[in-house]
């Protein structure tokens, strides 16, 4: 007999009670808590365990609204860690924006996570590395490898041959066919940092095209020891949510509550299988260096350059104390991961939302395709390391403005490793301590003209000062900002060819949406009132010679307006408008405006007559009929 069949059936009936007693004194430990603590600063009030994560579902969005709610200085709650968040950049440039390598914030937040000591993602790599001497070791062995001249010339050439594979797959699909922009955007990306870090492909581009094209046209995707392209990046977003999960659940619930338990173990073990594939891609490339021939050349990609550091093959060795060997394949393997997770996301969103300023902004896009051509006349046609690295002045102040205007990486959590004081108060060692750079972008203490689309502040020829820590499109950390040389040439190349190659236009979801693009992308656009969808500006037309009256007064000679969806161009002086108002029979603007439209083709009104023919010869016999009559 089992103890539990010993015990008296009643003792079973107070379970519930004493685990309603348990949770009633966690919930006041918990707000007695949150009432005593350090330094109390405004935000949202939190629940206990899940913190303010459930108003968090935009994050972006959650901390622009509790900015203009508690001001430059505020906390809230991930779970039941605190969070204090600065929102200038003079209020974070000297702690968690510190590029220093000996920064008082090296350790991001997430190292201090049981969830990701579980992981075993504290002590390795660099993004949440909390040792400091592997930590400051990785950093500069990466970096070694990152401003490498050879390596940064192959970024041309890899984002070069990747762009030429996309453009033969549009002549393939024909020239009329419209291209899902973020969609190619995003393959290629795929292809140009997996080349540029592995030196292998995952066929992105011809995967995509395949799934396009008739079957007749679709081309065998070649081996590759990555796997198939889907499969890698499903992977790769899989790793990234299995980092939130365990970031976000408290360890309470990933142990013992059922249902959230077996998804850590599940995580878990796929995070270790991920893990061990990009080892295995590690080890081929390893075996593969060490079977070549003394003269022949090695390949110059990220990994390559990383199993060669500190070996008989590098000729720029790392000195650092006891730091003089190449490292092990788990530090290797998890840069990569960082490398993978850091790349193709952020290249993607800033690609795009580049694309789309430019498309939105037709000055901005004339502007630019100008200095495109200008730069190819003068340097054969063809884009070169040199020219993009020094020849592409506005073509990179857009591509930085369109970071300014959507931040890539909003925010950045740091962990203070010492006692400090920031803001005014004084904190303890590992306190979390955040600066928001999405509102850091737009903050009116640091931009002119904050939500205008305006490229040439980041130009030498303007007058705003950009202070110092007030941009910083990939987050602005030690360890991100490794890259940001590299991306930025990646961005330029692929900004001016598809400026150069394609007709861009923007994807309207509904009908409104389809009117303001439209309106937004006119030809030569004039001043002139906004229209509304359907109605244009019929709504101001109660009385029309009103209405133009004050539209001259406030518009000048030339302006437009819209009568339904229908455009007119309103002239007004008689030097401007003679073409339209000429008495010949020869003249381009015989037919009325009403002639066009529907209603009156339903009314049968557009193919007899004067007043609303559009017919020319019919239109002209009718002319000269009724005037020989009269």
């Amino acid at each position: 007999m089992s103890f539990y069949t010993q015990l008296p059936a009643h003792v079973f009936s107070y379970l519930p009670h004493i685990f309603l007693t348990f949770v009633l004194l966690y919930v006041i430990n918990f707000y007695i808590s949150y009432i005593n603590r350090e330094n109390p600063l405004p935000g949202p009030i939190p629940l206990p365990i899940v913190g303010n994560v459930l108003q968090m579902s935009d994050s972006y969005k959650f901390l622009v609204a509790m900015h203009k709610k508690h001001g430059d200085v505020f906390e809230f709650y991930i779970g039941n860690e605190r969070i204090i968040m600065l929102n200038r950049a003079d209020l974070a440039e000297d702690n968690v924006l510190k590029q220093s390598i000996k920064s008082n914030y090296f350790v991001r937040a997430t190292s201090e996570t049981q969830g990701w000591k579980e992981l075993g993602l504290t002590e390795k790599g660099i993004f949440s590395n909390k040792k400091f001497k592997n930590w400051a070791f990785n950093r500069r062995f990466l970096s070694n490898c990152l401003t490498s001249t050879k390596y940064i010339k192959e970024i041309v050439n890899v984002a070069h041959n990747q762009f030429s594979e996309a453009e033969q797959y549009w002549k393939e699909l024909g020239g009329n066919t419209p291209l899902e922009f973020t969609k190619w955007m995003h393959c290629i990306t795929v292809d140009t940092e997996v080349k540029i870090t592995t030196g292998e492909q995952t066929y992105a581009i011809p995967t995509y095209a395949n799934s396009l094209l008739p079957p007749h046209l679709q081309k065998p995707l070649p081996q590759s020891s990555i796997q198939s392209y889907s499969e890698f990046i499903s992977k790769l977003l899989y790793r990234a949510s299995i980092g939130r999960f365990f970031y976000i659940t408290p360890s309470f619930f990933r142990h013992y509550v059922p249902g959230f338990k077996q998804i850590a173990t599940r995580m878990k073990k796929e995070a270790a299988l991920f893990e061990e594939e990009v080892k295995q891609i590690v080890r081929n490339k390893k075996q593969l260096i060490e079977n070549m021939d003394d003269d022949e050349e090695l390949k110059v990609d990220l990994l390559s350059l990383m199993l060669t550091v500190n070996t008989k093959s590098d000729t720029n060795k790392i000195k650092g104390s006891e730091f003089e060997e190449p490292l092990n394949e788990g530090e290797i393997a998890q840069i990569l991961i960082e490398v993978f997770s850091g790349g193709i996301g952020t290249v993607t969103n800033a690609l795009c939302s580049t694309i789309y300023h430019i498309c939105k902004h037709p000055a901005v896009k004339s502007r630019l395709v100008s200095e495109i051509d200008t730069t190819l006349a003068a340097d054969g046609g063809i884009l070169t390391y040199d020219s993009l690295s020094t020849l592409f002045p506005y073509t990179t102040a857009v591509m930085k403005e369109a970071a300014r205007i959507l931040t890539i990486v909003p925010l950045v959590i740091q962990l203070a490793s010492k006692d400090d004081e920031v803001a005014g108060y004084k904190w303890r060692a590992g306190t979390a301590i955040g600066a928001n750079i999405g509102v850091i972008h737009k903050h009116k203490a640091h931009w002119k003209d904050l939500e205008t689309f305006r490229p040439e502040r980041f130009l030498d020829e303007c007058d705003d000062e950009i202070k110092p820590r007030t941009f910083l499109p990939f987050g602005g950390t030690f360890e991100v900002e490794l890259c940001e040389p590299d991306k930025e040439l990646e961005y330029v190349f692929i900004i001016s060819n598809t400026c150069k190659e394609l007709k861009v236009y923007l994807k309207a979801r509904n009908t409104e949406e389809v009117f303001y693009v439209s309106y937004i992308t006119r030809e030569n656009p004039l001043p002139g009132p906004i229209p509304l969808p359907i109605a244009g500006n019929l709504l101001q037309m109660k009385n029309s010679s009103k209405f133009y009256a004050a539209m001259h007064e406030r518009y000048g000679d030339v302006f437009e307006f819209y009568i339904g969806n229908k455009r007119f161009i309103m002239l007004n002086r008689v030097d401007l408008a003679e073409k339209v108002l000429s008495q010949s029979i020869k003249s381009n603007y015989f037919v009325r405006a009403s002639s066009v439209s529907q209603g009156w083709e339903e009314l049968g009104l557009t193919k007899k007559g004067l007043i609303g023919n559009k017919e020319q010869n019919i239109w002209w016999l009718n002319r000269r009929l009724l005037n020989h009559c009269l």
